[in-house]
């Protein structure tokens, strides 16, 4: 959860409407702020804070929480962020979690964090040795996790 004032000269445009888009997207899909909740696991005061009027309540989701909003709901990214500015040459806060290689090119930077989570995915030998692993009875688990330390 990330808590920013909207009133100082930098401010996170992309996110200005996401409390009106999180509201219809519940609308649309007829969601509870309880559903929302358990769909990014936050608790529900923050979903109701995520939708706040009032900009001084209004706090915003980590990059963590839009994707798993996205994946979960099956809505795409640009339904809950505001990509298009009245003025390019304003600054902007960085997405909290979230390099972007080009300011105006969400897709890049999503590319960007796909590769970096696909460094972490196990190799297929790795997933054969875990496979096995959990084939075995419990002291040949022992015995390997011997020979491993």
């Amino acid at each position: 959860m990330i808590n920013v004032d909207l009133s100082g000269r930098q401010s996170m445009k992309y996110l200005s409407k996401f409390h009106k888009r999180l509201k219809q997207l519940r609308e649309d899909k007829h969601l509870t702020e309880d559903d929302i909740s358990v769909i990014c696991q936050v608790d529900v005061s923050v979903v109701k804070a995520w939708e706040s009027q009032q900009g001084d309540k209004r706090c915003f989701p980590t990059i963590d929480n839009l994707i798993d909003l996205c994946l979960k709901t099956g809505t795409p990214l640009e339904a809950l962020l505001e990509l298009k500015y009245e003025h390019d040459d304003d600054e902007q806060l960085e997405l909290p979690g979230l390099a972007f290689i080009d300011e105006h090119d969400v897709n890049l930077s999503l590319d960007h964090l796909q590769k970096e989570i696909e460094k972490l995915l196990p190799t297929d030998d790795e997933l054969e040795l875990l496979k096995r692993y959990r084939r075995s009875d419990e002291e040949n688990k022992k015995l390997i996790l011997q020979l491993m330390t």
